[in-house]
């Protein structure tokens, strides 16, 4: 999981949400063989009319077609120095996954410093000005209220400075009261952090959008590494990897798969109370990640696009084991991946990807990786300890790298292949752009993102790339 506002954006940029009810149709032989613990469907998004009753949701698609025009509703992003970790990223939360299943990969995604990256999106949470952090890798929306208790590993109270929120939500609870029948959130991440607390409504406005009555939670126990910035988080993905639950905390087993429910995450509700021109989102990230712009309802006005050299893919369902619901509904930002080109190579085989801009490196099938590090002078080594690839600070890159989208090339600027200000304290080597994704799934994180404008489009079951010239 990991962090993403309402007219500009400053720092980074992350993921989308809105789900559409989707139909699984054949698919390709190279998704019949996935990762331990997933499956992946190529679905076709269907019109909320073709649903029988009982399979409608609190969550309304809309039937729109997408239209990728520029738009208003535009916020700034801001990356967090200092965060040493991003235990929220999609790599990080697929590499827990997959070792509690069996699979390898990601394994030391949440030891080393720099392998996530977090943005902070300003709001106001029923009036009250925060920053949250921006995660297109999850779809809860929680802050903590004013008499939050922190607790540390093993659940005994600590100061709440321990925790490092930013200012805490000033009151105990939203003015418009809980849901009801009552429910409750309970987060737990890659790296052992737990967020929980009741499930209300409140109003939070984005930019110059503000959802009313929106389903989340101010946390009132936190277990929690933070920047001492953000007050909690805003997640733009799925509704079928919320994390709400039937009762209270207080109640035996109240995290019971059996009490489960799905709730409309943030920018669904935007879509859902027509606040937004198209069903859809983009994002474009800075070169640095210390800035960028999320646009909700069309296309973030940034410049150097390459309009001639777009790209659409469709999404495809992820489907994790334990959540039924994800093997016919989207949750992760997943696309086909026609290939990569590196120096005089070109690679087409192809693999499921994850979109996601808390995840800094790009993840690459092991051996495409090696391919890759064999292509640094010298020679890129990979650091078991660090989860990634390191190489002289100095090393000559590959002339060219480029990942392969529906037959157009997105080249990766050589300035991004080598990280300067990431090195290895005994070897002084410079970690690199990728790593091995292990098992999979695959991810195409900022070191991506920041050369192309990325858009999130729910009303198509698409996503589109626009390539960024610099």
């Amino acid at each position: 999981m990991i962090p993403k506002s309402g007219n500009l954006l400053v720092g980074g940029i992350c993921a989308i949400a809105a789900a559409s009810h989707v139909v699984a149709t054949p698919f390709d032989p190279l998704l019949r063989s996935p990762p331990p613990g997933i499956k992946y469907t190529r679905p076709r998004a269907v019109s909320t009319s073709m649903r029988k009753e009982s399979e409608s949701t609190t969550y309304r698609p809309s039937t729109k077609s997408s239209h990728l025009r520029q738009t208003t509703s535009v916020q700034k992003i801001q990356g967090l120095g200092g965060a040493k970790t991003n235990a929220r990223s999609v790599a990080a939360v697929l590499g827990a996954h997959q070792r509690s299943v069996g699979g390898f990969g990601y394994e030391n995604i949440t030891s080393a410093s720099s392998y996530g990256t977090q943005y902070g999106i300003q709001v106001l949470w029923d009036g009250f000005p925060m920053y949250l952090i921006l995660d297109t890798g999850s779809s809860d929306t929680w802050a903590v209220q004013r008499d939050f208790s922190c607790v540390d590993y093993t659940g005994s109270p600590v100061p709440q400075s321990d925790c490092a929120f930013g200012p805490a939500y000033p009151d105990p609870s939203s003015p418009y009261g809980l849901l009801t029948p009552p429910q409750h959130m309970y987060v737990h991440y890659a790296d052992g952090e737990t967020v929980s607390g009741p499930m209300g409504y409140s109003d939070i406005t984005v930019g110059n959008i503000t959802v009313t009555m929106q389903p989340s939670c101010l946390a009132n126990r936190t277990y929690w590494f933070g920047n001492n910035f953000t007050t909690g988080l805003m997640g733009l993905a799925y509704p079928s990897i919320t994390n709400a639950y039937l009762g209270s905390v207080e109640d035996g087993d109240p995290n019971a798969p059996s009490n489960q429910v799905q709730y409309s995450p943030l920018f669904n509700s935007m879509i859902s109370q027509g606040l937004v021109p198209a069903p859809l989102f983009s994002m474009a990230i800075d070169r640095n990640a210390s800035t960028g712009l999320i646009a909700f309802g069309g296309i973030a006005p940034v410049t150097g696009l390459d309009t001639s050299r777009t790209a659409t893919v469709d999404l495809v369902v992820a489907s994790l084991v334990e959540r039924a619901v994800t093997a016919y509904q989207y949750s992760f930002y997943t696309i086909i991946v026609d290939g990569w080109q590196f120096g005089q190579t070109t690679n087409m085989i192809k693999y499921p990807y994850i979109i996601d801009s808390g995840t800094t490196l790009c993840y690459l099938p092991p051996d495409l990786a090696e391919a890759v590090a064999s292509a640094y002078t010298p020679k890129a080594v990979y650091l078991p300890n660090y989860g990634a690839y390191f190489t002289n600070c100095n090393a000559i890159v590959p002339t060219v790298l480029a990942v392969i989208l529906n037959g157009v090339k997105f080249f990766i600027n050589p300035v991004d292949l080598i990280y300067r200000d990431m090195t290895e304290p005994t070897t002084g080597l410079c970690m690199t752009a990728f790593s091995t994704g292990g098992s999979g799934p695959y991810i195409l994180g900022d070191v991506f993102m920041q050369n192309a404008l990325v858009v999130f489009d729910h009303g198509e079951a698409k996503m589109t790339f626009i390539p960024r010239l610099y």
